[in-house]
């Protein structure tokens, strides 16, 4: 009995309050400003670099196709979030739509690998945008430290102390710490130069393609079509973090237009940017001849256009601080939620009322993202990137489908910004127009009310047991799906060669499949209408988890070991670090 209570509380799901009003963090970011910090995110120093790095050595001019298709996986993802945009309106993210819809165990997960996740990718964004600065600077400022501190001699840390990523790091964190509307700034204003720079890159580069650089066969598709799918794998990395926009719900101005809008936007601008910048790129250049680490600059500088160098190296510096802003701004909001409900420290949640932000959230992510960026370089911080983000995508993309046949969900009648006074005054017009309209077909607002309630009432609507049964249907389908796209990645070969077992397995996970989309396909749904909902269920979803699966198990062994060693540490790593953290600021308040 002790077991099940266990179990009950792992697996309980949070009710979600939509009330605008509840909330201590302050409504003041619109559709620009969000659509700012996704784009920020996602259109970071990849675009000047990694490009260069796919089409060279991955998929050659053909990298075109490989955004196309990685912009498609990464959008069946964001109207996942998109719809959870309309249905919940608080901060977090994936952090509670999953707490709202699969339990409290598989929200812990993921709130706490995306604090992971967020602060090293924060932390390896400083030490890019040092070393960025760095190339620019000749190398004077790592010989600097270098000569007058030190290098590191010990294994796991980066070759010097790095105290420009340091101050980086620490320095955007303190614009966060400001308050939303002043990040949004910020970031609006870096964004803005780095669309500005993308561009000059598309209108000067148009004047120098030569289309003897994508002619035939051979130059277009050099790495054949396995090159394009590899190429799509790794371009899908460069659309991770439009979910940053999810985070910032509490703080939106009517959250349930303004987030699935501005993940649309972001997603839209990013792909036209990748795909037009790589276009240019592999038009301008042979692929084979591009640089490795600038490819943009020397393709300019190839085309007689030297001084283009120092624009691009202003985007690509915009486009970093947009990139390190949009990660410091996420995770104080996921820790807030978690901290809300719980399963934080109560102190996390503790919002300072001069910015409306959570400042002891802010200076934890700042003040660990710093220290990260000071000692490891950042191969070693990239290494351990992707999985918690994949896994947030997954398991959006699963809610979605529980979501569809849980009972209970209410439709969205009424703008959330709109006053109770305003509805009810709505009301009463209707109730005031409807008899001077009478007509042949006229029945009165009682009457209509009624036949829409009787019309529900004959409506199958989901039960407890009946969402039961879905719920352990979609839970197999993910279980055969990860079978499956396990066996495609390691018996690929076995399956071309016709080997009995292979085609033994593909079969057995084929009819699992089958069996649970027909179970999950035969219960009922709920029929609540909100703003904007995911079309084509279960197909779209179901997709979507396929592909974020395909890429989890792409991902090394020493990267699933890395996350559950951090899941093992759990709350004791944190309790340590935050009351190390929450003793240097009172020590620093009494100053």
């Amino acid at each position: 009995m002790t077991l099940v209570r266990f179990l009950s509380l792992l697996t309980r799901r949070r009710e979600i309050d939509n009330d605008l009003s509840n909330s201590q963090l302050r409504r003041c970011l619109d559709v620009f400003d969000l659509t700012s910090i996704g784009v920020g995110a996602t259109v970071g120093a990849g675009l000047y670099v990694v490009t260069g790095q796919i089409a060279r050595d991955v998929a050659g001019p053909a990298i075109v196709l490989s955004f196309f298709v990685a912009a498609v996986a990464a959008f069946l993802s964001g109207i996942c979030y998109a719809e959870f945009g309309c249905r919940i309106v608080k901060a977090g993210s994936a952090y509670v739509y999953t707490y709202s819809s699969l339990g409290e165990i598989w929200a812990f997960i993921i709130g706490w690998n995306m604090i992971l996740e967020y602060v090293i990718g924060t932390a390896s964004l400083g030490r890019a945008s040092s070393e960025y600065i760095d190339s620019i600077a000749g190398g004077v400022i790592r010989k600097f430290f270098v000569s007058n501190i030190g290098e590191f001699n010990a294994s796991g840390l980066g070759s010097y102390p790095d105290f420009l990523a340091f101050v980086l790091v620490l320095a955007v964190s303190m614009i966060v710490a400001s308050g939303a509307k002043h990040s949004a700034v910020f970031n609006k204003c870096v964004t803005l130069v780095n669309m500005l720079v993308i561009l000059f890159v598309l209108a000067v580069g148009l004047f120098h393609v030569d289309p003897s650089n994508w002619a035939g066969r051979n130059q277009f598709l050099p790495f054949g079509v396995s090159g394009v799918l590899a190429g799509a794998a790794s371009c899908f990395y460069c659309f991770v973090g439009f979910d940053v926009i999810a985070t910032a719900s509490e703080e939106t101005i009517n959250p349930k237009r303004a987030i699935p809008l501005s993940i649309m936007l972001c997603l839209v601008i990013s792909f036209l940017a990748y795909f037009g910048v790589a276009t240019i790129l592999t038009l301008m250049v042979s692929y084979d001849k591009l640089d490795k680490f600038a490819p943009l600059p020397e393709a300019f500088k190839a085309a007689g256009v030297p001084a283009a160098k120092y624009i691009i190296a202003v985007g690509g510096l915009c486009a970093l601080a947009g990139s390190l802003m949009s990660g410091i701004f996420a995770v104080p909001r996921i820790m807030y939620s978690m901290a809300s409900d719980g399963l934080l420290f109560k102190f996390f949640a503790k919002i300072y009322q001069r910015t409306n932000v959570p400042l002891i959230s802010v200076a934890f992510a700042g003040v660990l993202s710093a220290i990260l960026a000071l000692l490891l370089d950042l191969k070693q911080l990239v290494e351990m990137l992707s999985i918690g983000t994949l896994l947030a995508y997954t398991l959006v993309s699963i809610s979605v489908l529980v979501l569809r046949f849980q009972p209970g969900v209410q439709d969205v009648e009424f703008d959330e910004d709109t006053p109770s006074s305003v509805q009810s005054y709505k009301v009463m017009c209707c109730k005031k127009m409807l008899p001077e309209s009478k007509g042949p077909d006229y029945k009165p607002l009682e009457s209509v009310t009624d036949d829409k309630e009787q019309e529900n009432k004959n409506k199958e609507e989901p039960t407890t047991t009946t969402s039961q049964i879905a719920t352990a249907a979609i839970s197999l389908l993910v279980v055969a799906l990860a079978g499956f796209c396990a066996l495609l990645i390691a018996g690929w070969g076995a399956l071309g060669d016709h080997k009995a077992w292979a085609i033994f397995t593909a079969c057995f996970l084929g009819i699992l499949i089958i069996f649970g989309v027909v179970v999950m396909q035969l219960q009922p749904r709920n029929n609540a209408k909100f703003p904007f909902k995911v079309p084509c269920v279960p197909v779209l979803p179901i997709a979507s988890v396929v592909v974020n699966l395909f890429l989890l198990l792409k991902l090394s062994v020493w990267t699933w070991v890395r996350f559950s060693v951090w899941m093992v540490l759990g709350k004791n790593l944190l309790l340590l670090i935050a009351n190390g953290l929450f003793s240097f600021l009172k020590l620093i308040s009494l100053f």
